[in-house]
């Protein structure tokens, strides 16, 4: 029961009492994410744009998946998969990198993995005109199901929040869950329809990727953008469950792994 106090507790300092800290943090993160280079903010747009090429010769061109307006649907999946992989990768090792600040008490170490998080969300928000402009290229409607985009932002804020802590906790003890991270987020990315329609999946190994929670939350971006559908409210509750368990299992395991973070850093 002291436990649950404590987490609860712990949310309320991050986002009531250092809300401050955490617009800075960000906003620090992402003018130092193209200092030094010529085109700066321009990335934002040129690396996702750049990876949508790449891709829609590879399976487009070369492998021919077959899906109209190509570069919409590759784009409308990969947005928040960057964001999402970035995220994960850069939370789980911002304890480690951080270390200056573990340990002051001034200083709420929480705050650290979230800052990848809420700086990929902006950047992700930041990025989305580049697929409006392709929606109008390739002359696609923009549905209802534009008024559930708060809510998928939201539930993969939340489960990005939840995995980022307890990873970044994890990952001070056991050093090489950063290596293996990075192993499996690849494996996930081509585990997922976000380059090829399920439909392209054969009818026997359907099931794998279908009972892939996160299939759920990739396709309802797709389902907005590139098919102009509604997605399932049903699923929707599903996943915002699922985000809200996450979010409070990751907060109950950085608050049970901080007590040792001294002795491992």
């Amino acid at each position: 029961m002291q436990d649950l106090k404590d987490i609860s507790r712990m949310r309320l300092t991050i986002f009531r009492d250092y809300g401050w800290l955490l617009y800075s943090l960000v906003i620090r993160d992402l003018r130092g994410r193209y200092k030094g280079s010529v085109l700066g903010f321009f990335w934002t747009f040129l690396n996702p744009l750049l990876l949508m090429l790449t891709y829609s010769i590879v399976f487009g061109y070369f492998l021919q998946v077959n899906a109209p307006a190509y570069p919409v649907f590759i784009l409308s999946g990969l947005l928040p998969w960057i964001w999402f992989s970035t995220a994960l990768l850069q939370g789980s090792t911002s304890i480690l990198e951080g270390a200056s600040y573990v340990g002051k008490t001034i200083f709420p170490t929480p705050v650290l993995p979230l800052v990848p998080v809420l700086a990929g969300m902006v950047n992700y928000l930041l990025s989305l005109p580049l697929l409006l402009l392709l929606l109008l290229a390739f002359r696609l409607p923009l549905g209802w199901g534009l008024v559930c985009f708060p809510v998928l932002v939201l539930i993969q804020a939340l489960l990005l929040s939840g995995l980022t802590m307890a990873l970044s906790a994890l990952s001070v003890t056991f050093r090489d869950t950063q290596h293996l991270l990075g192993h499996i987020v690849t494996i996930l990315f081509f585990m997922m329809p976000i380059m090829y329609p399920l439909t392209a999946i054969p009818e026997r190994a359907r099931w794998i990727v279908e009972h892939n929670p996160l299939v759920g939350l990739f396709y309802g971006y797709q389902q907005i953008f590139y098919y102009g559908e509604v997605p399932d409210p049903r699923r929707l509750l599903w996943l915002l469950v699922l985000a809200v368990a996450v979010f409070y299992g990751g907060q109950f395991t950085f608050n049970r792994q901080s007590e040792s973070f001294a002795e491992h850093i």
